[in-house]
C-alpha cells in the first residue's frame, strides 16, 4: 500500500472518530464492517473454493455550507486464513474465482454543490446507482465496491419533469486499484448518460440515452431507451416494469448490429409475503450481444454469475420469487431459466434461497445460497455465502 493511500485511510478513520467522538452538528460519519464466508463448487475445477474475507469502510460526510458539502470514505479488504480461492489477484487459478482480493484504498472522495428545488452537482469518485442498476450501479454484494470518477448534474426546476446527466472519466472496479490486471482493476471511459423523467398517473415515463465510449478495451456502445414503472391502475398493491432498449457499437465497435433488450416485470407485497415475476432479453445474434458492463450485475440474470457478460447468442431469463418475513426473519426463494435469444437453446436453471435478520447493535447477518443446473456444456455450480455485517 502507498504511504500516499495509507495517510488518506489514516486521515478518514481519523475525521470519521473525531466527528463521532464530538458529535458534530450535520457531520455524517460511517463505519461498516462486513465478514464473509464464500463457498463455490464449480465442475470447471477440480477444487472447490472458499474464501474468508473481512472488509472495514469507514466515511465521513460534511454538514451543508451554503449548498456545499464533501464526501470521503476508504476501504480495507483482507482474507483470513488460507486462500484457497481466486481473487483475480493473487494467482490462485487452479481455485474458482471468488471477486474479492486483499485491497487498500479510497472508494469516494468528492465535492457537492446544490439549490433547492434547482439542481444538484456532484465531481469527484462517488457511488452511482440509477434506477434499478442495470446499466449503472455500485456492485455492493461484493466487498469492494464499484465507484465512478464522474460529474453528476440533477435538475428538478423543469415542472414536472426530472433530468439526470453523467459524465464517467473512470470505472473503479470491484478487483481493487492494486489487482495486477490493469483491465480489472479500472476502465478508462468517456462516458455520457443522460434520463428525462415524469410521473404518469401513479407511474413513472422515463426516457434515457447513454454513450459509452472505452478507452481502454474493445467495448463502445450506446443505448436508447424508455421504461414505464410503477403501480398497476385498479389493483391492490401490484406493481410493475416494462422496458424496452436498443444497443449499437460505437468507434471500434462501430460495424456490430443493433441489439434489443426487453424487460418486463410483475410484483405484489401483501402483509407478510410478497412475490415477483419477470422475462428479461437481452438480443444476441451469434457475433454481438446486448451488454451491460457498469451494471450491478450480480442483481440480474441469478446470484450465480454465470452470465455477467451476456453469452454472443443473446440471454433470455423468465424468473419468479417469492418472500415472507416472520418475526425478524426475512426469507427469499427464487428460479431462473435461462435460454438464448438466438436459436432458444437451453442454457440452464438457477435455484437460489436468502435467509437475513437483524441482530441489533447495528449488526446484521445473512445467509444466501444458489445452484445453476447448467445444459448444453455449461456447468454446474453452487456458491453458498454466510455474511455478518455491522453499519454504525
Amino acid at each position: 500500500m502507498s504511504t500516499l493511500i495509507r495517510h488518506a485511510l489514516i486521515l478518514a478513520l481519523a475525521l470519521s472518530t473525531s466527528a463521532i467522538a464530538s458529535n458534530g452538528e450535520g457531520w455524517q460519519p460511517t463505519l461498516d464492517l462486513r465478514y464473509r464466508l464464500e463457498r463455490v463448487d464449480d465442475d470447471r475445477f477440480a477444487e472447490d473454493a472458499t474464501a474468508s474475507t473481512l472488509r472495514a469502510r469507514v466515511g465521513l460526510t460534511s454538514p451543508d455550507w451554503s449548498g456545499w458539502r464533501f464526501g470521503l470514505t476508504a476501504h480495507a479488504n483482507r482474507h483470513i486464513g488460507s486462500q484457497d480461492f481466486n481473487s483475480t489477484a493473487n494467482g490462485r487459478s487452479r481455485f474458482p474465482v471468488v471477486a474479492d482480493p486483499d485491497d487498500e484504498n479510497i472508494s469516494e472522495a468528492w465535492i457537492a454543490y446544490s439549490r433547492p428545488d434547482a439542481f444538484q452537482l456532484r465531481a469527484g469518485r462517488q457511488r452511482l446507482a440509477e434506477d434499478n442498476m442495470r446499466y449503472i450501479g455500485h456492485v455492493g454484494f461484493r466487498q469492494l465496491e464499484q465507484t465512478f470518477d464522474a460529474v453528476a448534474l440533477d435538475l428538478d426546476a423543469l415542472g414536472d419533469w426530472q433530468f439526470g446527466l453523467k459524465w464517467l472519466d473512470r470505472a473503479n472496479r470491484i478487483f481493487g486499484p492494486s489487482n495486477p490486471n490493469d483491465l480489472l482493476a479500472e476502465a478508462e471511459l468517456n462516458a455520457w448518460m443522460g434520463t428525462l423523467s415524469r410521473p404518469v398517473g401513479g407511474s413513472v415515463l422515463a426516457l434515457y440515452a447513454h454513450r459509452i465510449a472505452y478507452d481502454d478495451r474493445p467495448a463502445s456502445h450506446r443505448n436508447l431507451g424508455l421504461r414505464l414503472t410503477g403501480a398497476l391502475p385498479r389493483t391492490e398493491r401490484f406493481s410493475y416494469r416494462l422496458e424496452f432498449a436498443r444497443q449499437d457499437g460505437i468507434r471500434e465497435l462501430d460495424a456490430v448490429d443493433d441489439q434489443i433488450y426487453f424487460h418486463g416485470r410483475i410484483a405484489q407485497k401483501l402483509e407478510a409475503w410478497h412475490w415477483f415475476a419477470g422475462h428479461e432479453r437481452l438480443g444476441g445474434d451469434g457475433g454481438y450481444a446486448f451488454q451491460t458492463p457498469l451494471a450491478t450485475l450480480h442483481a440480474f440474470n441469478g446470484w450465480t454469475d454465470q452470465f455477467l457478460a451476456t453469452p454472443a447468442d443473446g440471454l433470455v431469463d423468465t424468473y419468479a420469487a417469492a418472500g415472507t418475513k416472520i418475526g425478524e426473519w426475512i426469507g427469499l426463494l427464487k428460479l431462473h431459466d435461462f435460454r438464448s435469444d438466438r436459436g432458444s437453446t437451453d442454457y440452464g436453471r438457477e435455484y437460489g434461497v436468502m435467509l437475513k435478520r437483524p441482530l441489533g447493535a447495528g449488526l446484521a447477518f445473512e445467509f444466501k445460497g444458489a445452484l445453476f443446473d447448467g445444459t448444453h456444456g455449461r456447468p454446474d455450480v453452487s456458491k453458498l455465502w454466510f455474511t455478518l455485517s455491522g453499519h454504525w
